[in-house]
């Protein structure tokens, strides 16, 4: 059998993440199965399955064509070091997401975002994948820092709640699933969609400082 030409096996891995990138911008990423891409892609299951063994291969591809920018890392490095109150510092954090959201949105869509909603909710399916990304992405280092900030405010007792800390990350994540499947935000001119954007962060803020004020 000849010999698989690596510029050719990197053309077939680029066709599956871009079919796997257009069926993300049709249904949210947690209902993505590998036999959408399949059928996507206009390949064979074998085809596919030689170059991704599953669903977590193909996001960690779609990953590693996004790195960490120094914009990010900056401004969540400086949020965190800062004196500001712990309510204060989630909701800057809030702020800092919901631009990234923006952006993304703006640059491919809400497939980053929603990668990031996924493995915040399942730490440990993100452990298993994490040492094949390339280098540290906007989605790792927003994923580590949100979920290990708010765990801690809740552990040491700043942030009170009745609901478990789990289920905190799980509303919020529903929260912006929502957002950013919502009909109205396909149709929202670029130039307004950071302002519609922000004031459901803004009500999200609300809603989280609310609740983790004792509720």
């Amino acid at each position: 059998m000849p010999k698989v030409k690596p510029e050719h096996a990197e053309r077939k891995k680029a066709e599956i993440v871009d079919a796997a990138k257009r069926v993300c911008s049709r249904k949210p990423v947690y209902e993505v199965a590998m036999r959408d891409i399949v059928m996507e892609s206009g390949m064979s299951q074998g085809g596919v399955y030689k170059y991704f063994a599953n669903i977590d291969e193909v996001f960690v591809a779609i990953l590693n064509e996004e790195t960490l920018t120094s914009t990010i890392k900056e401004r969540v490095d400086v949020l965190f070091q800062s004196q500001s109150v712990p309510a204060k510092k989630l909701d800057q954090f809030l702020c800092i997401i919901g631009q990234h959201i923006v952006a993304s949105i703006k640059e491919d869509g809400s497939i980053y975002y929603e990668l990031i909603a996924l493995y915040s909710k399942d730490p440990a399916r993100f452990e298993t994948l994490k040492g094949q990304l390339h280098e540290v992405s906007n989605l790792q280092y927003l994923q580590k820092y949100f979920a290990t900030f708010l765990v801690e405010q809740l552990e040491n007792g700043t942030f009170k709640t009745t609901m478990q800390k789990e289920d905190v990350l799980t509303l919020m994540e529903v929260y912006m699933t929502g957002l950013i499947h919502h009909p109205d935000l396909v149709s929202t001119p670029s130039e307004k969609l950071t302002e519609k954007i922000s004031r459901q962060i803004s009500v999200l803020s609300t809603a989280l400082q609310k609740l983790l004020a004792g509720g």
